[in-house]
């Protein structure tokens, strides 16, 4: 009588297959989740979404390392090592990948108040003279005014921000005329993103209209 080992090795085979292919998927999961990563939140103040998505694609990456390892023929020295260090590596890259972007949010926003320096009155309207300076997780840094409008309608002004650091001076402006009441809040858009850093030391601003 012989023993039949064929049906346990066919099964064992085909387990490794399955586990081998499940490995690669996860890896191409990977591959597709940091292309969404890349392109589709390249529009910037995603920060959470970011970092789920950064933290997915190393784990992503590390579950199907891990999978390939395990049915590895390959189990020398030196494969051992290098398949444990893709494991470490893309394990704490996932850490990384999910703080980071929170994090440099966190550090390079927020909002100030400033002195308007000069500028308050002008032909039909007056500026409030303290204007709030704010740099916000969409890389956006606004100037926003009390605009007293006597026919109703603010101009388009624009206002050049100054820096006691050292920093370029930031001109923001409002696109466009716009009906607005008696007393309104008018928002203008700066043409470059200045970090909280070097918002906080704001100078002054001055205020002119078109």
């Amino acid at each position: 009588m012989t023993n039949d080992t064929t049906e346990p090795t066919t099964t064992s085979t085909t387990r490794r297959r399955r586990m081998r292919a499940a490995g690669w998927t996860l890896v191409v999961l990977g591959v597709v989740v940091s292309w969404v990563w890349s392109v589709e939140l390249t529009i910037l103040g995603e920060s959470v979404k970011a970092s789920i998505a950064g933290a997915a694609t190393l784990l992503l990456f590390c579950a199907g390392v891990a999978l390939i390892w395990r049915v590895s023929p390959h189990r020398g020295r030196r494969a051992t090592l290098a398949f444990r260090l893709a494991v470490i590596a893309t394990a704490l890259g996932a850490v990384v990948a999910g703080v980071v972007p929170i994090a440099v949010i966190a550090q390079t926003t927020g909002t100030v108040t400033s002195d308007v320096t000069s500028g308050t009155a002008g032909l039909g309207y007056r500026v409030s003279g303290v204007a709030v300076v704010s740099s916000d997780e969409y890389h956006q840094t606004t100037v926003d005014l009390t605009v007293s409008a006597e026919d109703r309608t603010t101009p388009r002004l624009i206002a050049t921000v100054s820096f006691a650091d050292g920093t370029a001076d930031v001109t923001c402006a409002n696109t466009r005329q716009t009906w607005t009441h008696d007393v309104s809040t008018v928002t203008l858009a700066c043409d470059s993103f200045t970090p909280i850093d070097s918002l906080a030391t704001v100078s002054g601003i001055a205020v002119t209209g078109e």
